[in-house]
């Protein structure tokens, strides 16, 4: 066996060595001989590098001492002719070693004879010592001048260039030049280099290390490694089905973006609801903080110039703190006007609670877009991190999808969907927290299962209903879901009703529990505005402090209880002005703001829809100025109102009234703000503007009481009352088609309707002239016991001779008793006659009133 394997190995020598090795003379020696030197390369030492980060070469010999040894245990105890090894070079990054070696001959063709046969020797050797089971060590003559080189970026490769400094070499010359060293794949022959790629990565390497330098005819062989080109598989199929790769793709990002940093928002959230961090809430230090503040600020300590003295503030939080006593079941709404002090009922009531945390929804309302508003709610529940550009990438990976694929891949996000998001996270908090909880609870010694007050959290939303925020109706659903799952409490501040009825729409099977705030007394704005301009002020002049007073007395009847107009009074008068000045210069801020916003014909103002006309206004107007507060229902029936609450709702929504609430329904009207009712005044004392107001008004007046006369004279025309004309004919015609076409294929007995009878609104004219002739001859037994008249017209004016005035602006006529019967008019007809020439009579005398004094106003605007 031994034989037959030193049989095949000189084989592939002798097929390997077939060209000569390169060697060059040292020295002559004496006796016409010299020293010659040649090199063999050892393969299969060393691991190769495979990569630039490739510990295994440093795992086998650390010194090179040591990786010298290794390669010298490859070599024969005695070289054949003598030869000695004058230089072992390891080659860690191609696997082997070059190891040089010196023979003395008398020529350099005896000289490369005697190389070939130490490079023989040392195959035998290694043959027959050092081979492996699973790697095979060879010996390779070098046929040029190896290129020793470190670089980094040269690593090897199958592949290797073959430049040609002179003539370029044919295949067939690269194809025995190369093959030697290893099976080829493939050849690629240019003008200048070639191409060689080999079926193994150690070939590469050993024909790099024994062909570089090399000379074949006249062109010297350069040889270096050239780069695989080749394509990972993954990465071949990913792009080859882009129309899967590009959505599984982005879901695998944002699911690993949504893994690693998901725990970490969590985290966030619950800091921020528990405070576990911040220092402030440890009482002693919160104390010094406020003083240190205090003083480096040169701030004195705080006023009570706040709203904790209101009257029914300290009830209503007792009231607040009772129900947050209570598990979670439904809303909590807090409704008042602004200054009413909603906020510090809200952070006196929840002062005690663990668990707290909210939403401020003017903060977010600052936001430009979307995407700043969702930046701002995660910042105020403490949602981070917060990467925006996911949204942005979303987007463009959904765009090249559907332009790759020519469908969407449904991976975009939005502003709204991250919303969700920081929903969801917090919800997933709130849960974790009642779990937590709950289970302490239950460990300790109380037999009630139920959490502790304190440890319910409490999520405030400020003015959610009142801002326009996109995604208002998304933050709102969420909270339903939390009180119906009992996480949490859930307050709401609203400065409208209105707030209180959508949170009600939102959880219809729950009544939410609503505490009403309104504005303080004229008593408590006087003691307010003592507090604070009293001490600022020199009062040592009995005169001065008797008009100061008096001036805060007057200031706190017109400006009533509302805090902000209350603060911004005693910031003028701090500032320098005089209360006449201040309170002069707020009412005219008042009127500007209900001119600009009540008689505007925007379609909106501000954020709330215009749904109301100026003359319903004006009426209001005229209406509130008489008296602080008027019946909702009273104008609601006007008839500039119809019956309609939509334009009250949008007054009270654009704050310019406030809607008074008894048992969850209207039940009165007052101004907006306190200083609205001087406003009315002074705009009603304007006259040019009042005019031309007034006959606005009384036009459409005049026009809903021309709209009823015409719906009367109508009746009146289809009753055949009128006499022969067009307009009646008309009338008459046009009313009885539709009459019929209503009944004619109606059968009473089948209880079916049918098609088939045609109407003939001539005949039916003549019929019904023939009838109403036969009954008014037929009732003259009837009629002559009742006052003769010659037509229903000398009736109408003889029975209202002695009518009452009707009231002004009255939407019905009065009810006058039935004394007479109008001739020619059918008995079973004369009640709605009569009914409908009454209200013709009355609607004629409001018009004429209306216009008597659109006139007077029109003769006043002409001699402005």
């Amino acid at each position: 066996m031994q034989t037959q394997i030193s049989t095949v190995c000189k084989r592939q020598v002798a097929r390997v060595f077939r060209r000569g090795i390169h060697v060059n003379c040292l020295e002559d020696l004496e006796a016409g001989t010299a020293r010659y030197q040649a090199a063999l390369f050892i393969d299969n030492v060393f691991p190769l590098k495979m990569a630039r980060i490739d510990i295994r070469p440093y795992l086998v010999q650390r010194s090179m001492a040591a990786k010298q040894s290794r390669v010298e245990a490859m070599l024969p105890a005695d070289l054949p002719h003598k030869a000695y090894v004058s230089k072992i070079e390891p080659q860690m990054r191609d696997g082997g070693g070059l190891v040089h070696f010196t023979v003395a001959a008398d020529s350099s063709e005896s000289a490369r004879k005697a190389a070939r046969d130490v490079v023989e020797a040392v195959n035998e050797h290694v043959q027959q010592h050092c081979q492996r089971w699973w790697t095979q060590v060879r010996a390779l003559g070098v046929r040029g001048e190896p290129f020793c080189e470190d670089i980094v970026k040269m690593l090897p490769a199958k592949r290797v260039q073959v430049e040609f400094c002179g003539p370029a070499l044919d295949t067939e010359q690269l194809f025995k030049e190369f093959r030697p060293f290893g099976r080829i794949v493939d050849i690629e022959v240019s003008s200048s280099s070639a191409i060689v790629r080999f079926a193994r990565l150690r070939g590469a390497t050993s024909a790099r290390a024994c062909v570089h330098g090399d000379v074949v005819g006249a062109t010297r062989l350069r040889v270096s490694y050239a780069g695989e080109d080749h394509e990972h598989l993954i990465m071949q199929w990913l792009k080859e089905h882009s129309k899967f790769a590009v959505p599984l793709s982005a879901a695998a990002l944002i699911a690993a973006i949504y893994a690693v940093f998901d725990p970490i928002r969590e985290f966030c959230v619950e800091n921020k609801i528990t405070h576990r961090f911040d220092l402030a809430r440890i009482p002693l230090i919160g104390d010094v903080r406020r003083v240190a503040m205090r003083s480096l600020l040169r701030r004195e300590p705080t006023r009570h110039d706040d709203v904790s003295a209101w009257t029914g503030l300290a009830d209503q939080g007792a009231r607040l703190e009772s129900i947050l006593d209570d598990p979670p079941e439904s809303f909590i709404v807090v409704v008042g006007p602004h200054g009413s002090g909603k906020a510090r009922v809200v952070e006196q009531a929840t002062r005690g609670k663990k668990y707290r945390i909210e939403i401020d929804a003017h903060a977010l309302a600052a936001g430009h877009s979307e995407l700043e508003q969702m930046t701002l709610l995660a910042h105020q529940l403490g949602w981070w991190p917060v990467f925006n550009s996911i949204i942005s990438i979303t987007s463009a990976i959904d765009v090249m999808a559907t332009a790759a694929t020519g469908s969407s891949a449904g991976i975009s996000a939005t502003p709204e969907s991250q919303v969700r998001r920081i929903l969801e996270t917090l919800a997933l908090v709130l849960a974790n927290i009642r779990h937590e909880r709950k289970q302490a609870h239950l460990h300790s010694a109380s037999p009630v299962h139920a959490l502790p007050p304190e440890d319910v959290p409490v999520i405030v939303f400020d003015s959610l209903l009142d801002t326009d925020i996109k995604f208002a109706p998304v933050i709102l659903d969420w909270a339903t879901s939390v009180v119906e799952a009992g996480l949490a409490h859930c307050i709401i501040t609203a400065t409208s009703i209105s707030g209180y009825h959508e949170v009600q729409r939102a959880q219809p099977q729950n009544a939410a529990s609503l505490i009403s705030l309104d504005d303080a007394s004229p008593m408590e704005a006087v003691t307010l505005l003592q507090k604070q301009l009293v001490p600022s002020l020199d009062l040592t002049n009995q005169e001065v402090a008797e008009a100061v007073n008096n001036s805060i007395a007057h200031a706190a009847t017109v400006l009533g209880g509302r805090l902000e107009d209350l603060q911004l009074f005693v910031q003028k008068v701090r500032a320098g002005e005089s209360g006449t000045a201040a309170l002069e210069s707020i009412v005219q801020r008042a009127i500007t703001e209900v001119r600009k916003y009540a008689f505007s014909d925007d379609s909106e103002v501000g954020q709330c829809e215009h749904t109301w006309t100026p003359e319903q206004f004006w009426f209001l107007l005229t209406e509130l100025a008489q008296r602080p507060e008027i019946e909702y229902d009273r104008i609601r029936s006007s008839a500039l109102f119809a019956g309609k609450d939509d334009a009250l709702l949008g007054l009270a929504e654009a704050q310019l009234i406030t809607m008074v609430y008894n048992h969850d329904r209207p039940a009165r009207i007052r101004p907006g703000r306190p200083v609205y009712a001087a406003a009315f005044e002074r705009i009603l004392e304007d006259p040019g503007f009042a005019c031309s107001m007034t006959v606005k008004m009384n036009k459409k007046f005049v026009d809903l009481e021309t709209a009823k006369i015409r719906a009367a004279e109508d009746e009146l025309a289809l009753l055949n009352v009128f006499r022969a004309s067009a307009d009646a004919h008309a009338a008459l015609t046009s009313g009885m088609a539709v009459i019929a076409a209503s009944q004619s294929g109606y059968r009473h007995g089948s209880g079916s309707w049918r098609k088939s009878d045609q109407f003939n609104p001539e005949a039916f004219m003549a019929q019904a002239a023939t009838t109403s002739a036969r009954n008014a001859s037929g009732n003259s037994d009837s009629l002559a016991s009742a006052k003769p008249h010659q037509s229903w017209t000398a009736w109408l004016k003889s029975f209202f001779v002695s009518s009452p005035p009707a009231a002004p602006h009255s939407a019905e006529p009065a009810d006058y008793p039935c004394s007479s019967l109008v001739p020619g008019i059918p008995f079973e007809l004369q009640g709605r006659v009569q009914f409908l020439l009454r209200s013709i009579h009355a609607s004629q005398q409001k018009i004429d009133r209306w216009d008597a004094q659109s006139q007077e106003m029109s003769r006043r605007l002409a001699s402005l």
